[in-house]
């Protein structure tokens, strides 16, 4: 399970039939609930390892991040690994998140890391980031490189049904 609270919270909500922001205090109860009843069968809560417990077969299922998930399969592959390791989407919904590329205000050299973000977004460049780290890419001029066993993966890359169940997380405050 991933480590932040909040994301589990999120999840659990959405679990139950809430939005991942709802802060009704009764919700929230119900989703602590089922987290300690849960908890039991969950092996560790722990975001920065389940890449590579994916990827040796130690672990079959987890609560985690598309990228990574993706990235699992991809050395699962290379390693020579008998099976996939696949990203779903459950049928509650689950969060979005973006990666941004952003230049900092005091940023020594602006013009060159604003070169840098264009290179990046040209269609050839940006398919090939989506090869490496994670098939989600909103550069629709990219979509036409990218390998249809990518493209047709619904759990990264979901149609206008898929993308309406994903909520962006808020944060919340201390005692929530």
């Amino acid at each position: 399970m991933l480590d932040p609270a909040n994301e589990l919270m999120a999840a659990t909500r959405k679990y139950l039939g809430y939005s991942a922001n709802d802060t009704d205090e009764q919700h929230l109860q119900q989703a602590k609930d089922v987290i300690l009843k849960d908890k039991l069968y969950w092996a560790a809560f722990n975001d920065s390892i389940y890449i590579k417990e994916l990827k040796v077969g130690n672990i079959w299922l987890v609560h985690g991040y598309s990228n990574d998930i993706f990235q699992a399969d991809v050395d699962a592959q290379k390693a020579g690994r008998k099976f996939r390791i696949c990203n779903a989407m459950p049928k509650e919904g689950a969060l979005l998140a973006l990666d941004s590329m952003v230049l900092h205000k005091a940023a020594p050299q602006p013009d060159m890391a604003l070169k840098f973000v264009n290179f990046m977004l040209d269609d050839k460049n940006a398919t090939e980031l989506i090869r490496l780290i994670d098939p989600s890419n909103p550069n629709a001029d990219a979509a036409k490189y990218i390998k249809p066993e990518i493209s047709n993966n619904q759990a990264t890359l979901s149609d206008k049904v898929g993308f309406a169940k994903l909520e962006m997380l808020k944060d919340l405050n201390n005692k929530q």
